[in-house]
């Protein structure tokens, strides 16, 4: 893994990377102070805030440099969350109907956009094509559900939230796989998708420590920044790199990008852990 992290920044969280390595992310001083956005492309930051707010969180980026997230004011300061499309210089606001919170995760090369939205207290996912807005309606009893990435193919990756559980998904055409880390029967976000069908995300077994993985074909690999107590994945682009953030305290955070992980890396003897779903 290499290290990503803003100059001066006591946080910084990796959290999309497009087929030619530009990286989106957010830094601060603190995960509860203003929180601001970036683009990491050869080598140099660009930084950039939501017009009028303080916490501005880009997640996704596609290979065209639009760029999606959300922005809003710190916490008890306001219940309004805006999604947004930004294009280097103009920010396009998203919001789903009359829903308060609009979170925009992921999109893909044709603009297509998923998230999830509803108020501060409850989403369900969406995928936004055109301005139209469809929801998407995860299985179970949630309080969140969210798309947190979308390929080329039109395939969702998704997470919901029921109580203190996590549950990931990919869907397409209404349709859902569950994705589920071998052993972790409750804490799995899914959280990126390539074109190839890898997706990757982060796990919990019940332990002080989060680890990163990648699947594919029901294979899973698990792998962690050394020494961290947390690691997550948050994105893939279409050579299998693969970017997140890492924290040794969870009080301090830092982002990475990794070689590319590829079909290869599932081929070897030993190598994986093989999923058993429950149908979900």
């Amino acid at each position: 893994m290499t290290t990503i992290d803003v100059p001066g920044a006591a946080v910084t969280g990796v959290t999309g990377i497009n087929k030619t390595g530009d990286l989106v992310g957010d830094y601060g001083q603190s995960t509860s102070g203003p929180i601001s956005g970036f683009l990491y492309s050869s080598g140099t930051f660009t930084y950039f805030d939501y017009p009028g707010e303080s916490v501005t969180v880009p997640e996704g980026i596609n290979d065209s440099n639009l760029i999606v997230g959300y922005a809003t004011q710190l916490p008890g300061k306001s219940d309004i969350v805006l999604g947004f499309i930004y294009d280097g210089a103009t920010f396009t606001t998203l919001q789903d109907g009359t829903n308060t919170a609009t979170y925009a995760w992921g999109i893909n090369n044709v603009g297509t956009v998923v998230g999830g939205a509803g108020d501060i207290y409850a989403t369900k996912g969406f995928e936004m094509v055109g301005g139209h807005y469809r929801t998407i309606n995860f299985p179970g009893l949630y309080d969140y559900a969210y798309g947190n990435g979308i390929n080329n193919h039109g395939e969702v990756v998704g997470s919901e939230l029921e109580g203190i559980y996590e549950y990931g998904f990919v869907e397409k055409n209404g349709k859902f796989r569950p994705v589920q880390f071998p052993g972790d029967n409750f804490d799995t976000l899914a959280l990126g998708i390539n074109d190839k069908g890898m997706v990757v995300g982060a796990y919990n077994t019940g332990t002080a420590y989060t680890y990163a993985f990648a699947t594919v074909s029901g294979k899973y690999v698990s792998f962690a920044y050394p020494g961290a107590k947390g690691t997550s994945a948050s994105g893939v682009n279409a050579s299998g790199q693969v970017v997140g953030t890492y924290t040794f305290d969870y009080q301090s955070y830092h982002g990475f990008v990794t070689s590319p992980i590829t079909t290869a890396d599932f081929e070897g003897a030993g190598c994986c852990q093989v999923a058993v779903v429950d149908g979900r």
